[in-house]
């Protein structure tokens, strides 16, 4: 029937069809439909693949194999990956094929689950697509056929699959690359080389659906290409001095192996050795079990790489050059191995033993020197030989010494955060004195010498205690009248100070909110200025819960603490801070003492802290405010320091009067106030004050 014999009911079709489309894109189904492509099925959405959409589509293996779970066809859309099925025969790469099925979300990405596979015949591969490694791990490449160019780090046998595990650094990125032919006769041929790899995407995920690591499966012999070999002589090359690591170079090339030699100053066989040259000394990160003996001349050939601190060696290969006597180490104090000078090298620390601990098969001593807090252990598979320290003891530690640089800063005054010595031996460790004299047991007879001496006392003050008695008894009821009146006077201050505080804070705005509601109950008032009083009522009247919950908290006596101030200020500068788009930092200490605040003195000082973190906000134009709170001899310190554009304290500038408010709330609080600032460096507000003069 054509539209010209009958154009009515060919209109009323094509209506038909239109709602139907309508309506199916409304819903977002694709029941009504089967699936031709692999591009369509990579579209969907989880809920989508879910619902087991059928699939018919027809594309060549690009690779398969069952022992690595894999099992990928691309026809002229895209990639996909098949999930595992009685129905599927094995099939070899190059194969085209007619799969039919249905969509599943998978476990990354979409996928089909066949029901039948058939084999049509061969085709050539598709052409693979050159990629980047931040092509890669976007993800999106999943299941596609790709070529990309990089620089082997290692390779072994994989002995479950009998592929060829490669490991490829290309572009910031590392890569693992199966392949069950190599370029190269032997393994070892291929490291340091430049390959050239085709092969399918396959992405390995955590069960959240959240990609962490990328292989390439490769699919034939001819699609990982040689393009640079190895040197042939793989230490024929020149070595580089430790101290030229990742040193500023024009003309060195990246990314490929370099040789190294130096002494063997520690070794844990299939991980990891120390090499020192002079003053220079290196990590070297191997899988080779070839035995060493410190003292032992190495030339290692490995991959530059960051370190914490200094660089170091990855996917290493070593051999020995000489032998000779162990290195001695160098004696330094705690403070010489912070600056960082000695990291990788050997050394020698003076320090007194806090405590040991056992972190599995390590052994670790926890120790202190010049009041630096560091760790040394025993790597494992050594002999127990700190079973006969004790805890006090002065030692001299030998070891490799790796720093934690923690915030590093250019300068000669920088130091680490701390440091960490690698033994080799229980010998490592020598006593030079026991701990003092005083053990347990000697404390112990001693009490019990007092304790006959305190019994004799307290015979004697039982005689005198009838004596005192009526005394105490007139004594206390004196204490007693003058505490209730104290008492009385000092609520009815507090009652004075909170009447104060409810005028001062909530009046003003509670009156501005009537006149905003006022505002917006007038119906003459065009619809966007009632709008504005509206926004402007919520502002208010947020502003006045916040007051009154400062206020509360003030008054409450449950807050009477140095550690339940910490608490509230630093909540209350995350939220102000956050709010006003600024970054928080905190540093609290982790205990305060147990000094109690009255309500007066957390008040005060939270308006002046609070002050400041207004004035960090509406004057320094930081990013950026670091919040400090201690307690160190008795007295309380709270910085608020930003990275704005600071100023002149010294100069006059008209409205500083809320630095004055600070230094007389402090003052009066018994306290300081203490403001340091400069142009473009920042200012930091210092609030000190005692916490034994704190009345209750």
């Amino acid at each position: 029937m054509t539209l010209r014999s009958n154009p009515v009911l060919h209109l009323d079709n094509i209506a038909t069809w239109v709602l139907a489309v309508a309506l199916s894109g409304c819903y977002g189904s694709l029941s009504a439909a089967e699936l031709q492509t692999a591009a369509e099925v990579r579209q969907m959405t989880v809920e989508q693949a879910a619902r087991q959409q059928r699939v018919k589509v027809r594309g060549v293996v690009t690779f398969f194999e069952e022992s690595l779970f894999s099992r990928f066809v691309q026809d002229e859309t895209a990639g996909i990956y098949l999930r595992e099925s009685l129905a599927m025969p094995r099939l070899f790469a190059g194969q085209l094929v007619e799969i039919e099925g249905t969509t599943s979300p998978g476990e990354y990405a979409p996928i089909i689950l066949p029901e039948s596979v058939r084999v049509v015949g061969t085709a050539p591969m598709p052409a693979a697509r050159p990629v980047t490694f931040e092509d890669l791990a976007s993800g999106r490449e999943d299941s596609q056929f790709v070529e990309i160019q990089g620089i082997v780090r290692a390779v072994h046998l994989d002995a479950a699959s009998q592929y060829h595990l490669v490991e490829m650094a290309t572009g910031g990125g590392r890569l693992s690359i199966y392949a069950r032919q190599l370029p190269v006769p032997e393994m070892s041929a291929l490291l340091d080389a430049t390959v050239r790899v085709r092969g399918v995407c396959s992405t390995q995920f955590t069960h959240q659906r959240q990609l962490f690591a990328i292989r390439l499966m490769v699919p034939g012999p001819d699609d990982l290409e040689l393009m640079i070999p190895a040197p042939a002589d793989p230490f024929g090359g020149k070595a580089r001095t430790l101290g030229e690591l990742q040193q500023f170079a024009m003309q060195e090339a990246n990314g490929h192996r370099v040789k190294v030699m130096g002494m063997v100053t520690y070794f844990e066989p299939g991980r990891m050795l120390f090499l020192q040259s002079g003053d220079q000394g290196v990590e070297v990160r191997t899988e080779s079990r070839l035995p060493l003996q410190l003292g032992d001349e190495v030339e290692a050939l490995g991959f530059a790489s960051h370190g914490i601190y200094t660089p170091l060696l990855t996917d290493a290969i070593y051999r020995q050059t000489a032998s000779g006597p162990a290195l001695s180490p160098t004696r330094v104090t705690c403070d010489e191995a912070l600056t960082g000078t000695h990291d990788g090298c050997l050394i020698q620390v003076t320090a007194r033993l806090l405590e040991r601990a056992q972190d599995g098969a390590a052994q670790d001593l926890i120790l202190q020197s010049d009041g630096v807090i560091f760790h040394a252990s025993l790597r494992p598979g050594s002999q127990l030989g700190f079973v006969n320290l004790e805890n006090g003891s002065k030692v001299a530690l030998t070891g490799v010494c790796r720093i934690d640089p923690g915030d590093w800063q250019a300068g000669v005054n920088w130091r680490a955060e701390s440091f960490h010595l690698h033994l080799r031996a229980a010998e490592d460790v020598a006593l030079l004195a026991r701990p003092p004299w005083w053990t347990l047991q000697r404390v112990l007879w001693i009490a019990g010498g007092l304790g006959a001496l305190l019994a004799a006392a307290f015979a004697w003050v039982m005689v005198l205690r009838r004596q005192v008695a009526e005394r105490t008894r007139q004594l206390e009821i004196q204490i007693q009248e003058r505490q209730h009146a104290e008492r009385r006077q000092l609520m009815e201050q507090e009652r004075t100070r909170l009447a104060q505080d409810l005028h001062d804070d909530l009046g003003a705005t509670l009156t501005e909110v009537t006149t905003l509601s006022s505002l917006a109950r007038n119906a003459a008032l065009p619809g966007e200025r009632r709008e504005a009083c509206l926004a402007q009522l919520t502002d208010v009247s947020r502003s006045l819960v916040t007051t009154l919950d400062e206020i509360v908290w003030a008054v409450n006596p449950q807050y009477d603490s140095v550690s339940s101030l910490a608490s509230y200020y630093s909540l209350f500068a995350q939220r102000f801070l956050n709010l006003s788009g600024m970054a928080c930092r905190l540093q609290v200490a982790p205990a305060f003492p147990h000094a109690p605040l009255d309500s007066r003195t957390r008040h005060g000082v939270f308006l002046a802290f609070k002050e400041a973190l207004h004035n960090a906000v509406r004057h320094s134009g930081a990013t950026e405010t670091l919040i400090r709170m201690n307690a160190d001899d008795g007295e309380l310190r709270i910085e608020v320091t930003d990275n704005g554009c600071g100023f002149q304290p010294s100069a006059t500038v008209p409205g500083q009067d809320g630095l004055q408010t600070m230094r007389h709330r402090m003052q009066q609080l018994g306290g300081h106030c203490q403001i340091t600032s400069a142009p473009q460096r920042g200012t930091t507000v210092a609030f000190t004050f005692p916490l034994k003069e704190t009345k209750l």
